[in-house]
């Protein structure tokens, strides 16, 4: 009985132990060091709003690989156009959060990363379609934070930013709708 108790113990304690020394995901870490650095609300929930469209723009472009990897024909050749100006997007943001002193993520989060890659197993008569609904939806969604973020803010430098951003964030939309027109056609 003792040897039980004791094994559940280790375990545990194992287990805590593993969940202590979890690496941060670069998100977190940006998000605490913004907390750091910016002591009132405006400033704090404009680098947050940085942060989260960096993160956006990770997993988009997260999604343009997962295109190209799939080697679908039409997404592949969909995301291979779309990527560059997701890029630029994403340069612009950084080039944002360095001159501002924001902290921003190096990459997708994990779970998005995770969601991201399953498409990989989706049978190659369904990926075109599923890929498709998941990269418009969320650049949907960034062009919706963007715009709304945009007439919220009093910070003149990001509206400037995104009255200058949300055409390309618009095209690549219009680029991805002229995808799902043409696999609705087949």
């Amino acid at each position: 009985m003792k040897n039980i108790v004791m094994i559940m113990m280790l375990v545990v304690l194992a287990t805590v132990f593993n969940a202590c020394n979890q690496p941060k995901e670069s998100k977190e870490i940006a998000e605490e060091k913004n907390k750091e650095k910016f002591e009132n609300a405006a400033d704090e929930k404009d680098a947050q709003f940085v942060l989260e469209t960096a993160n956006a723009l990770h997993t988009l472009i997260a999604l343009t690989d997962v295109a190209m990897e799939k080697n679908s024909k039409s997404a592949a050749a969909t995301a291979k156009k779309v990527k560059p100006e997701l890029q630029t997007l994403l340069g612009e943001v950084e080039s944002y959060a360095t001159a501002h002193v924001i902290s921003i993520p190096e990459e997708a989060t994990g779970n998005a990363t995770k969601k991201v890659r399953r498409l990989l197993d989706e049978k190659p008569s369904e990926f075109d379609s599923r890929w498709s609904k998941e990269i418009r939806d969320r650049n949907k969604d960034l062009i919706s934070e963007m715009e709304a973020y945009g007439s919220r803010t009093n910070d003149l430098n990001i509206k400037t930013w995104l009255n200058s951003a949300l055409p390309h964030a618009r095209a690549i939309q219009d680029n991805l709708v002229d995808f799902d027109n043409q696999i609705s056609k087949n």
